[in-house]
């Protein structure tokens, strides 16, 4: 059926013609000033749902043949349109993120592993991967992101390594719903067995000299308290706590014990590495740091909820280790210690490699597995990231442990 309408202006089409057995949102339309018929469709929720095409045809039938194929070709775009919709990379991100939630709820989960994911995610990996199709993700695909990344911030090879592990995870969740049947081969980041960023004992004694500075001066508009740092450096170097477990470390989680007349305390360690929220795991410290927890710690706040370092910064995930981590990177400038001798930037996850390396240097390296057992951590990690660089210079580090002040008195 053909409708000729009044020749208002040549924008104006002087035919419309429906296409039999085909919706009415699909016509076929001539203008005034062109011999060719047009098509023009509607496909609601498509890339493009109000669209319309030159048929390049004069004859009805062939401009008809047109606009079927074309009308399919829409439709099958509408499909893959939708389906790429609900499998892109960042669909099963945030369902991954989901799965995340549900097992901190039940107590499965650190929140602090979740915050740091969703760093990962949302600077980087989405921006980058998010609207690809889950099905897109693969080797080389990872593999130019992780060369993107390093060449762009020069990355450690074992933050490298976290996000293809972080890639691996949301692919998990595609296989789960049955999108994919597989998780593809993803680049391995080679480990590159440098030493830990750690303190030399000169060094150290450098980072608590520039704490009592801060303490005596401290900068303007601020009333950080860098006496309380200096407790939670001295603590941390002589305790083998990880910096995610110290953030939820209260007194009650610890308790006095005397070893051949020496006072040490043992720590339940309340978050361990394996990202388990109950179950803690027991550590025993020096005897500095239990001089320095009831001399210093427990005066400041006794009570067996209060957290041992910064009670008053209540958000103990994000506030709590972000506000120290900025102020620790502060007084490393302070103390001119920014990097390490390989150029690794200390951080205060420093101070655990310091607690090991002293105890190596201080035993010698003979009592690897009761450190190990203690540290929470294993031999070979010991071995090939601390004692091999340490064997060298093992004579000359014991003799400055023996001749430097480094167990540090209760009264900075």
């Amino acid at each position: 059926m053909v409708k000729h309408s009044s020749p208002r202006s040549r924008h104006t089409p002087t035919e419309i013609r429906q296409i039999r057995g085909f919706p009415t949102s699909l016509k076929l339309f001539r203008m005034p000033a062109s011999k060719y018929w047009y098509v023009r469709m509607y496909i609601p929720g498509g890339p493009s749902s109000g669209v319309k095409k030159s048929t390049r045809c004069e004859r009805i039938p062939d401009a008809e043949e047109f606009a079927i194929n074309w009308y399919e070709e829409r439709l099958l775009e509408k499909r893959e349109y939708r389906e790429l919709g609900a499998n892109t990379f960042a669909a099963y991100a945030e369902k991954f993120q989901e799965q995340q939630k549900r097992l901190i709820r039940r107590g499965e989960l650190d929140a602090g592993m979740l915050y740091q994911d969703d760093l990962k995610l949302e600077n980087d990996l989405l921006p980058y991967l998010g609207k690809k199709h889950i099905k897109q993700i693969d080797y080389n695909t990872i593999d130019e992101f992780i060369d993107e990344l390093h060449n762009e911030r020069n990355l450690a090879q074992s933050t490298l390594k976290k996000y293809v592990i972080l890639v691996r995870k949301v692919l998990k969740e595609a296989e789960k719903g049955g999108v994919i049947d597989y998780i593809p081969t993803l680049p391995v980041v080679k480990r590159v067995d440098n030493p830990r960023p750690w303190f030399k004992p000169d060094e150290y004694q450098r980072l608590l000299d520039a704490c009592r500075d801060l303490r005596e001066n401290p900068p303007p508009d601020t009333d950080f308290s860098w006496g309380e740092l200096y407790d939670f450096i001295v603590f941390m170097v002589h305790s083998f706590l990880r910096p995610s477990e110290w953030k939820h470390l209260q007194n009650k989680h610890i308790r006095f014990i005397q070893d051949d007349g020496i006072e040490q305390l043992v720590i339940s360690v309340p978050n361990p590495k394996t990202k388990k929220a109950s179950g803690g795991i027991d550590s025993t410290t020096t005897e500095v740091a239990a001089d320095i927890y009831r001399k210093r710690i427990l005066k400041r706040n006794d009570d067996p909820n209060a957290y041992l370092f910064f009670d008053y910064l209540k958000n103990r995930e994000r506030t709590a280790p972000d506000t120290i981590s900025r102020k620790f990177r502060y007084l490393c400038e302070h103390a001119g210690l920014n990097c390490d001798a390989y150029g690794q930037k200390h951080t205060t996850y420093s101070l655990r490699h310091s607690s090991l390396c002293f105890q190596i240097l201080k035993t010698g390296g003979n009592d690897l597995f009761g450190l190990a057992k203690n540290a929470r951590t294993s031999v070979m990690m010991l071995e090939n990231f601390y004692l091999r660089h340490l064997s060298p210079q093992l004579p000359e580090f014991t003799k400055q442990l023996r001749t430097k002040r480094i167990l540090e008195s209760a009264n900075p």
